[in-house]
């Protein structure tokens, strides 16, 4: 099967900064030095009849004050066909600066500010407006990380992509549903958001509130993803090098092919991401 990972992270210690990843700094996860070291493009393994044929990556902090510089490095070292979601902060007051050097790399087809817990305070703030609009007339997508347990974050997130309907917004982690027993808040939420043609989900991530997840975890999930967003609005992601706190890369793989709905394996596997990412 075809594959063309919708979310990872590659990480070189001695040419970016990374500060999340020092044990000083948040977040504290005991298992942090795992993930604490270089990945590069061949780390990226699968096994047949299985193939990576490419992937999107995601800004996992190089130089958060010049976000393209990761970009940069990314096309000097990587031979896949890629495309790359660059960090950028929503908040910031020189934002056409910093859309107009992303706009200066082709690879790189959006961006991502982790919202987390400020979805709500960050998403109704006028300047993050004022953001979100420079870049709709970019052409630049958002990549959305909140939870969908949050349903301030989620009516927030709803309401910029109406005021922005020619713009992508594509939801990290599917909202961590696996974060909270009481599936029926996420699945209320992801109903909301599914309304809106222009979002986009991302099933990844699994490992962030649970390292031991199981096949039967996440396929309540992919179900009801597949209810509210049908075929052609889901992709898959691995979030490696953390998905490696639960199995090796290939393992995931094999997983998450044999997890996907059949009907819609190609599309969920390789297509949708194309035709999000790629354009």
């Amino acid at each position: 099967m075809k594959i063309i990972d919708a979310h990872l992270h590659l990480f070189d210690l001695q040419a970016g900064e990374y500060r999340w990843l020092s044990p000083d700094n948040p977040p504290f996860w005991p298992d942090k030095p795992v993930i604490a070291k270089n990945f590069s493009e061949s780390d990226l393994v699968v096994s047949a009849p299985d193939q990576l044929s490419g992937f999107v990556h995601i800004e996992a902090g190089f130089d958060n004050a010049k976000p393209w510089r990761e970009a940069d490095y990314m096309a000097q070292h990587c031979h896949m066909p890629f495309r790359a979601v660059a960090g950028f902060d929503l908040l910031a007051g020189n934002n056409q600066h910093v859309i107009s050097e992303l706009l200066k790399r082709p690879c790189i087809t959006g961006v991502r500010h982790i919202l987390d817990d400020e979805a709500a305070s960050v998403l109704n703030d006028s300047e993050a407006k004022a953001s979100l609009a420079l870049l709709a007339e970019a052409g630049l997508s958002f990549d959305a990380q909140l939870s969908l347990y949050d349903t301030a974050g989620v009516q927030a997130l709803s309401a910029v992509a109406a005021d922005f309907p020619a713009m992508s917004f594509i939801l990290n982690h599917a909202g961590f549903p696996l974060a909270d027993k009481n599936i029926k808040v996420w699945q209320d939420n992801l109903k909301a958001l599914s309304r809106a043609d222009n979002i986009a989900v991302k099933l990844s991530g699994w490992e962030m509130h649970n390292r031991q997840w199981r096949a039967d975890d996440i396929a309540p999930v992919v179900n009801t993803v597949h209810q509210y967003f049908g075929e052609s609005r889901v992709m898959t992601g691995s979030n490696f090098p953390l998905c490696t706190w639960h199995s090796d890369y290939d393992a995931f793989w094999r997983t998450i092919t044999e997890a996907v709905p059949a009907v819609c394996a190609e599309k969920w596997l390789s297509e949708n991401t194309l035709d999000w990412y790629f354009g």
